[in-house]
């Protein structure tokens, strides 16, 4: 409820349809998560966006469950090393989309594209402390250090990615023991 509540539902779901699908479901309930959590993360990945960090965010979990998964598929499952090899792949994925994107004229050049990520960061931070300070305002003087805290997006992207990945493999592990990968099949 509180990953819900702080970071978008589909870094949880997208990860735990393609962890589901990696480990092929076999039961009636493996196939209905599988449909459940795959409907949810295209239906939340299919909804208009709010500018560039919002496309910034789906572009990052795609390319974070793609990675992932694919680790999970083709290598031993330990999931750090899994988490964060596949958060790698995706910061060198965005970069090549964001750069390529700019050298072939279809937007804004590269550099202005992460300038407007950060300030959209900064703005939606700026505007979740305004309410925190009208509901408590004796927090005011943490206001500024706050925003500048939670505008740096980057790490906030990775750890609500880290967060979303353990509690799919979290879920994933619990509704099936199936292994997700053949070597795991054979170290056993």
């Amino acid at each position: 409820m509180l990953f819900a509540a702080v970071a978008p539902v589909s870094f949880l779901v997208l990860p735990f349809a393609a962890l589901l699908t990696t480990a092929r479901p076999r039961s009636r309930w493996e196939w209905v998560a599988l449909g459940v959590s795959g409907g949810a993360a295209l239906a939340l990945l299919a909804t208009p966006g709010e500018g560039s960090l919002d496309a910034v965010s789906r572009g990052w979990i795609v390319l974070v469950t793609v990675a992932f998964a694919a680790g999970a598929k083709f290598r031993p499952p330990v999931f750090w090393h899994l988490a964060l090899r596949a958060c790698l792949y995706a910061v060198v994925g965005m970069l090549l989309v964001v750069n390529v994107r700019a050298i072939g004229g279809a937007g804004m050049p590269a550099a202005s594209v992460w300038t407007e990520v950060q300030w959209e960061a900064t703005r939606h931070a700026s505007r979740a402390m305004r309410y925190v300070v009208e509901v408590a305002p004796g927090l005011y003087p943490v206001f500024e250090p706050a925003v500048r805290l939670f505008a740096a997006w980057p790490l906030w992207l990775v750890l609500e990615t880290v967060a979303g990945l353990a509690l799919a493999w979290r879920g994933r592990a619990l509704l099936t023991p199936a292994p997700l990968s053949p070597v795991a099949v054979l170290n056993t």
